[in-house]
């Protein structure tokens, strides 16, 4: 249920940055619960395999449903000469690099991808030394962490987007009541803080706040803290709601099409004159493209 609220808040969000909506500032925070709840679920795991063999497992079920949309939407674009490719963003979007590539119009959103790529590639070597040297793992990455944030201060860096998907992982690999409490507790004081600042800064028209970023990433990690806490308590584990495990089966695919028919040269948001129809229809079309998607890929899989 969680990776589909982010999912309706992602696909929200980017429907709101097309009208020029102000609140797709606000929906951007499903990015960060995506990224710490996917941190979370390895941190879970027990990942005692060969690392090779879970990079194999994750190249099928990443990498390739990414290469059939991205050849996909390159096909399209270059018969009906909708943009214009270097070689070097081919390249880059092949090897799953397109965060240090110039975003090919319409497929900006898959900087997330290499991102993820960079946590996987460290997952099973981070949980083995998380295993034998704890203290050292936390350590090392929390040294690097104030590096970054206290001295660079890139708070949109790459390393950035890394370090949220391990402190899920950490969360993941330590989660329990009492630390869901203090995690909730600790989140709440925060957010209360950074929202007096971002406040005080937006009174005063500052152009620009790591206030702001901060609040984000505070809020993607409370957000999925306290849903994780509340949620079995608030349904029925045991019963299957059908709904929402269609939707979780689909949701990947469901990231990776939704947003060339919304922010890139394919966009169906001027479709007509009723912005509600121009919604309905896209969604309606970004569930039949997620659907042919999971279907082509299952099917591919089914072969390798």
């Amino acid at each position: 249920m969680i990776r589909v609220f982010a999912m309706v808040l992602i696909v929200s969000c980017h429907i709101a940055q097309c009208y020029e909506l102000m609140i797709a500032w606000v929906l951007n925070v499903g990015v960060q619960i995506f990224f710490f709840m996917s941190g979370f679920l390895y941190g879970r795991l027990d990942l005692s395999a060969s690392p090779w063999s879970f990079y194999k497992k994750r190249f099928v079920k990443v990498y390739l449903p990414f290469l059939v949309w991205w050849a996909v939407i390159v096909a399209i674009y270059a018969t009906f000469h909708l943009y214009h490719f270097s070689t070097k963003q081919i390249v880059l979007y092949l090897l799953n690099l397109q965060w240090f590539a110039t975003p090919i119009e319409g497929l900006n959103h898959l900087w997330f991808l290499t991102v993820l790529m960079v946590g996987y590639l460290l997952t099973p070597w981070a949980k083995k030394l998380l295993k034998k040297h704890p203290i050292i793992c936390v350590s090392a990455f929390l040294v690097c962490c104030a590096v970054e944030f206290v001295l660079v201060r890139k708070f949109y860096s790459f390393f950035a987007w890394v370090a949220l998907y391990f402190a899920g992982m950490f969360y993941g690999n330590y989660y329990s009541k009492k630390l869901s409490t203090i995690v909730l507790f600790l989140g709440a004081f925060a957010l209360i803080v950074f929202g007096f600042l971002f406040n005080q800064d937006w009174l005063t028209k500052a152009e620009y706040s790591h206030c702001s970023i901060w609040l984000h990433w505070v809020l993607g990690l409370f957000l999925f803290a306290l849903l994780l806490r509340i949620l079995p308590h608030a349904i029925k584990v045991e019963k299957k709601h059908a709904i929402i495990m269609h939707l979780d089966k689909i949701s990947y695919e469901v990231y990776l099409t939704h947003h060339p028919l919304i922010l890139g040269p394919l966009s169906m948001m001027f479709l007509t004159p009723y912005v509600w129809l121009n919604i309905l229809l896209l969604l309606v079309m970004v569930y039949i493209l997620s659907r042919l998607l999971h279907f082509v890929c299952s099917f591919t899989k089914s072969l390798i």
